[in-house]
């Protein structure tokens, strides 16, 4: 959608001064976006995606308007529908898939806090929902810590409209091989498995053959349905501009491949690919389907083997280890180390996150983190190490409190999946069903204790 509006020629006017924000275009210009998606049916796509990919609050607050937000969002979902409409009777089922892009602040990075994000994403679903999506797709994902504000804020819209539309993610790994926060896609489908995600895929930064191997890693592993939308070739700079070397032929030969060697579910393209792209893959899809008298060819059974894991910022570790046990550090724990309480006492941060380093080095899995003293504001201090060792320490964080409120805010802080430490039933079953949700909301593992023999 970016691409194809830069590629008009339309004028202040039509953006309403607002230059670059494509999503006032569902207010000024409707005619345009339906146009837009019309001419995607017409190739032959079966979905389009509204015209919302940088519409929640936050970023559309940088042009002023985050208080259209909810109005934007559903008019954008209604505008996609009427195209939708035009093709009514045609014997094809069309859908309309609500985009949630990630905006432009970060919070593994520091730039935002979590709770404003979700605040944020769940008002961009309220309206996407409103205006009658078929499903959210949160795509171009850059930080897990993202991931989960922005699933958890569609999760939260769509409980409010009573609604069970599916919400499916895909993430953007860039030339380096990773998201930009340094996430691998191993450790990104760790958090996204735990977050019940039933699609996972690819989209943007790079064209098709730079996906490949992360595709292949997702076909021999996730469990769920996959999706892949590359960019059209990798964009290259010419004369001031951004041009898409890969031509509809070439994207449709290497979308073929992914059906034959990966099991793809749901193929599309991104930037830079035109109608005659998303016509040349409904062509390959006919071919496929062959002579069974069907539209679309039968996918691929794949045969994934998902390991449970935890995961870092950057990767996952696995939870049966070859020697048996998990072995979690225990050093970063105010309660049993006196090294660790005066460092914390002292405020030296730093040397707070070198002893999770070293225990990291030694061979730890992962890595204990409690800052729980008499005297000592919990809470702030576990922020402090939490925002710290999320994104200098590789293995995954335990999160050790026996307060609720210092669980959840350590958890906002944290992209990867981390273990909760703990729950039991000590004082009945009410806290630890609290916590449970918590661990659920956030995708994270669980160390339960007995208490007694009882």
């Amino acid at each position: 959608m970016g691409s194809r509006v830069q590629a008009m020629d339309l004028s202040l006017d039509d953006y309403w001064q607002q230059e670059n924000c494509t999503e006032v275009l569902n207010l000024s210009r409707p005619d345009i976006v339906r146009e837009i998606h019309r001419g995607y049916f017409e190739a032959g796509a079966d979905m389009v995606e509204t015209n919302t990919f940088g519409g929640s609050p936050v970023t559309l607050g940088e042009f002023g308007l985050a208080e259209r937000a909810l109005e934007i969002n559903k008019g954008a979902a209604e505008i996609a529908r009427e195209a939708a409409e035009l093709f009514k009777g045609d014997g094809r089922e069309r859908f309309v898939v609500g985009s949630v892009g990630p905006g432009t602040r970060l919070p593994s990075l520091g730039h935002i806090d979590y709770d404003t994000l979700e605040a944020a994403f769940r008002t961009q679903c309220d309206g996407l929902i409103a205006g009658g999506v078929d499903a959210v797709l949160i795509e171009t994902c850059q930080d897990p810590l993202q991931v989960k504000a922005a699933v958890n804020g569609a999760k939260l819209a769509r409980k409010a409209a009573a609604s069970d539309l599916p919400i499916m993610v895909q993430v953007t790994v860039e030339t380096t091989g990773t998201l930009l926060v340094g996430a691998d896609i191993a450790a990104a489908a760790t958090v996204l498995q735990a977050l019940d995600i039933p699609v996972m895929g690819l989209n943007c930064a790079t064209g098709p053959q730079e996906m490949a191997p992360h595709l292949e890693w997702l076909a021999e592993n996730w469990p769920g349905f996959l999706s892949v939308q590359p960019n059209a070739g990798l964009p290259e700079l010419v004369d001031g501009q951004t041009r898409y070397p890969l031509q509809p032929k070439e994207l449709a030969g290497w979308l073929d491949r992914f059906l034959t060697e990966d099991g793809v579910n749901i193929i599309g393209g991104c930037c830079g690919t035109t109608p005659d792209h998303i016509a040349a893959l409904d062509a390959m899809l006919r071919r496929r389907a062959g002579e069974a008298g069907r539209l679309r060819p039968a996918p691929k059974q794949r045969s994934s083997v998902w390991v449970p894991s935890v995961a870092s910022l950057y990767s996952p570790v696995a939870l049966r280890q070859e020697n048996a046990y998990l072995s979690i550090g225990e050093r970063c724990n105010a309660n049993g180390s006196k090294k660790f309480r005066e460092l914390q006492e002292t405020g030296d941060w730093d040397g707070c996150v070198a002893m999770a380093v070293d225990q990291t080095k030694e061979g730890s899995h992962a890595i204990d983190v409690c800052t729980a003293f008499v005297g000592r504001d919990e809470i702030a201090e576990m922020t402090e190490v939490v925002s710290r060792m999320r994104g200098s320490v590789t293995a995954p964080l335990v999160i050790d409190s026996t307060e609720l409120p210092v669980l959840e805010a350590a958890m906002k802080l944290y992209g990867g999946k981390p273990i909760l430490n703990s729950i039991n039933f000590e004082d009945g079953e009410e806290p630890a069903a609290r916590r449970l949700e918590m661990a659920r909301k956030f995708g994270s593992a669980v160390i339960a204790l007995t208490i007694d023999e009882e």
